[in-house]
């Protein structure tokens, strides 16, 4: 019965925290996941400014540290989207 419980804790505790190991999906349908844990204009770890900012851009999820890099983002964001893929 302890055994049930604790596998029962476990999986409930994956869900809450995003899924143990689950593959990255996007936030918003119909676009590609965001496949980086950093903001590609600061370079900063998500989440430690807070919620990310999550936008789509084109057919893209994007997700930035903060407001502020939002605007950098806006002024040119090809330059950012190569961070994305590579390229």
């Amino acid at each position: 019965m302890k055994l049930l419980r604790m596998i029962a804790l476990v999986g409930a505790a994956c869900v809450l925290w995003g899924g143990c190991d689950s593959p990255k999906t996007s936030s918003i349908a119909g676009t590609k996941a965001y496949p980086l844990d950093v903001c590609p204009v600061s370079g900063e770890k998500l989440g430690v400014m807070g919620e990310p900012v999550v936008f789509a851009y084109k057919d893209q999820e994007i997700k930035l540290c903060c407001k502020k890099c939002r605007k950098d983002f806006d002024a040119d964001p090809a330059k950012y989207l190569t961070k994305l893929t590579g390229k």
